[in-house]
C-alpha cells in the first residue's frame, strides 16, 4: 500500500477527458444503432439472422481490425488530436451514408467504412488519457471514459427505436451521424495535444518502437499478454447481449420495437454507465490497497459474474428475472473494462500504447463485435423457432468464463513479475 502523493494532473486534463468521452459516445451510437434497426432492416431486405450477424458485427469488425494496426502506428507518431478530429468526421459521414443503402450489399459496404474509420477512436483516447492522468487516477479516468459506450448504446437504442418507428430506419442513420461532425470541429479547435509520458529508462524524444518490438514486449510480459487475450475473449460475450437484446425482447417477451429499445436502452444507459463508473474506482482502490499486481482480479471477477447473469438473462422465461439479470450483466460487464485497459496501458511503455490498444481493439471488434453477434445469429438459425435467440445468447457466455481464466493467470503472473511491478513504479 502506497501513501505517496498523487502526481498533479496535466493542464486541461478534465476538459480533454470530457471531449474524449463525448467522442466515444458518438462512436458507440454509430456502431450500435444497427442493433435497434435489426427488425425493420430484416423485413425490408428479407435477411436471415446469420446475415444480420454479419451486418451488426463482422461487417464492422473486419475493417476495424484491418485498419487498427496502421492507426495504432500513426497514434504513436503523429498529432493525436488532429488525427482524432479527422476520423470522427469520416465515420459520422459514413454512418449517414448507411441511410441511403438500397440493398443488403450496399449497407454492408457502408458499415465496412464505418468500422475502418472508427478504429482510431479508442486507441487515441487511451493513449491521451494515459498521458494526462497518473497511474493512481488512471483507472478512474478510464472508467469515466468507458461510460461512453453505455451512454452511446443507450442513446442509439432509445432514440433509434423511436426514430425508426416514426420516420423509418433510414432516418435513424441520418440523425446518428450529426453529433460526430460537431465534435470533430470542437476537437480541432479546442483540444490540445498532451505531452507524451517518458518511456521507462528512455527519453520522450526517442522514436516509437516498431510494431514487431511491441509484439515481442507484450509476449514477454505474461500479465499484459493474458490481459490482452482476456479482453478479446470477454468481448465475444459482452457484445452478444447488447446487440441482440432488443430483438430478444421483441421475440421472447412480445415487446414492440420502441418498448424493446426503451428497456434495453435504459438498462445499458443507466446500469451500464453505473458499472463503468464503479469499475474505475474499484480498480484504483485495489491498486492503492493491495498493489497493482492484484488489479487483474477485478476483471476476472467481473467475467465470472457476467457469465452467470448472461445465462440467466438468456434462459429465464420470467420478464422480471430477465430484467434483473440484464441489469446485473450490464453493471459487471461494464465494470470490467476500465481495470482491464488500465493493465494494458500501464504495463507497456508509453510509445507502445497506440499499437497495443489498437491491436486489442482490433481483436475485440473482429472476434468480439464481429464474431460474437454472428455466433448468436448462427446458433439461433440452427436451433430455429421463436425462442432460438435464447440459445444463441447462452452459447457466447462460455467465452466470458474463458476470459476470466486468462485474468486469473494474469493475476498470478503479475504477483511473480518484477518487470511489471517496476513498469508502474516509475
Amino acid at each position: 500500500m502506497s501513501n505517496a502523493k498523487p502526481a498533479p494532473l496535466a493542464k486541461g486534463a478534465w476538459y480533454t477527458l470530457i471531449i474524449l468521452t463525448l467522442v466515444y459516445v458518438s462512436n458507440s451510437i454509430d456502431r450500435t444503432v444497427m442493433s435497434i434497426l435489426i427488425e425493420p432492416v430484416k423485413a425490408e431486405f428479407q435477411l436471415s439472422d446469420s446475415q444480420l450477424g454479419v451486418l451488426t458485427g463482422l461487417a464492422f469488425g473486419l475493417t476495424y481490425a484491418l485498419a487498427g494496426l496502421p492507426m495504432g502506428w500513426l497514434i504513436d507518431r503523429v498529432n493525436r488530436t488532429k488525427l482524432l478530429a479527422a476520423v470522427v468526421a469520416i465515420w459520422s459521414v459514413c454512418t449517414s451514408i448507411c441511410g441511403f443503402a438500397q440493398s443488403y450489399p450496399a449497407l454492408v459496404m457502408a458499415r465496412l467504412a464505418v468500422g475502418a474509420s472508427e478504429s482510431a477512436a479508442a486507441p487515441t483516447a487511451m493513449s491521451m488519457i494515459a498521458d494526462l492522468f497518473p497511474k493512481e487516477r488512471r483507472s478512474t479516468a478510464m472508467g469515466i471514459f468507458w461510460t461512453s459506450t453505455a451512454f452511446g448504446t443507450a442513446t442509439s437504442l432509445l432514440l433509434g427505436g423511436v426514430i425508426a418507428a416514426n420516420y423509418g430506419w433510414r432516418a435513424a442513420f441520418f440523425v446518428a451521424g450529426v453529433p460526430g461532425l460537431i465534435l470533430a470541429v470542437l476537437i480541432f479547435l479546442t483540444v490540445r495535444e498532451p505531452a507524451r509520458e517518458r518511456d521507462l529508462g528512455g527519453r520522450s524524444d526517442e522514436p516509437a518502437p516498431s510494431p514487431l518490438q511491441t509484439l515481442r514486449f507484450v509476449c514477454a510480459n505474461p500479465t499484459v499478454f493474458h490481459a490482452f487475450i482476456g479482453v478479446g475473449l470477454a468481448s465475444l460475450a459482452m457484445s452478444g447481449v447488447p446487440v441482440w437484446a432488443a430483438s430478444f425482447l421483441v421475440r421472447t417477451q412480445g415487446f414492440t420495437l420502441p418498448q424493446a429499445g426503451l428497456m434495453a436502452g435504459l438498462g445499458v444507459g443507466l446500469f451500464g454507465a453505473l458499472g463503468s463508473l464503479l469499475g474505475g474506482p474499484i480498480g484504483d482502490r485495489v491498486v492503492r490497497r493491495w498493489g497493482v499486481q492484484t488489479l487483474p482480479a477485478v476483471p476476472m471477477t467481473a467475467c465470472v459474474l457476467a457469465c452467470a447473469s448472461g445465462l440467466v438473462f438468456a434462459l429465464s422465461s420470467s420478464l422480471l428475472v430477465v430484467a434483473l439479470a440484464f441489469i446485473v450483466f450490464e453493471v459487471v460487464s461494464r465494470a470490467f473494462t476500465a481495470p482491464a485497459y488500465a493493465i494494458l496501458v500501464t504495463g507497456v511503455e508509453p510509445r507502445m500504447r497506440g499499437v497495443v490498444v489498437s491491436s486489442v481493439q482490433a481483436v475485440t471488434n473482429l472476434i468480439g463485435y464481429g464474431v460474437g453477434p454472428l455466433v448468436v445469429g448462427v446458433v439461433s438459425d440452427r436451433v430455429g423457432g421463436p425462442h432460438s435467440l435464447k440459445f444463441g445468447i447462452a452459447a457466447v457466455m462460455i467465452f466470458s468464463l474463458w476470459s476470466g481464466l486468462h485474468f486469473l493467470v494474469a493475476w498470478f503472473a503479475a504477483r511473480r513479475s518484477q518487470r511489471f511491478a517496476e513498469a508502474i513504479a516509475e
